[in-house]
């Protein structure tokens, strides 16, 4: 029965901690209780242990609007994160190369060599907007699914 508890926790791993516990053990308990029903008609272990999880399907058949909602959580997060990433890497970098220009007309003002390091200091926050825009692109794809 071992393969029942496995196939159980692996079904239910995206489920909230909180009610997984619950969830894992009820399911675990049905499910040997039906394997051991279909034993007594006269299967063997293994083909009621493989036919019992055949016809229980996924996680997803019963839990599908809360596992939908968590996984939405979960990507609106990630685009917070990366708007936040960006604003930080934008500020960050504006910070820097205001005093990076700022050395350089206060030290050396007839040698214009802070362009080369600005232009270095901006490519953080486009990789950052890149990352953001392919995470909003991914997200697309997956609504039109």
């Amino acid at each position: 029965m071992k393969q029942i508890k496995n196939f159980v926790k692996h079904t239910f791993k995206d489920i909230e901690k909180d009610k997984n516990e619950e969830i894992i053990k009820l399911v675990t308990e049905s499910l040997i209780e039906k394997v051991e029903d279909l034993m007594e008609y006269g299967l063997a272990e293994k083909e009621a242990i493989d036919r019992t999880i055949l016809e229980f399907g996924t996680a997803e058949d019963y839990f599908n609007q809360s596992i939908k909602i968590a996984k939405k959580e979960r990507r609106q997060k990630t685009l917070r994160h990366y708007g936040n990433d960006l604003l930080f890497s934008g500020a960050g970098s504006a910070i820097v190369i205001l005093i990076i220009l700022y050395i350089d007309f206060k030290y050396t003002p007839n040698v214009l060599w802070s362009i080369i390091p600005s232009i270095a200091i901006l490519f953080w926050p486009l990789a950052i907007l890149y990352n953001l825009l392919n995470k909003r692109a991914n997200k697309k794809e997956k609504k039109d699914e």
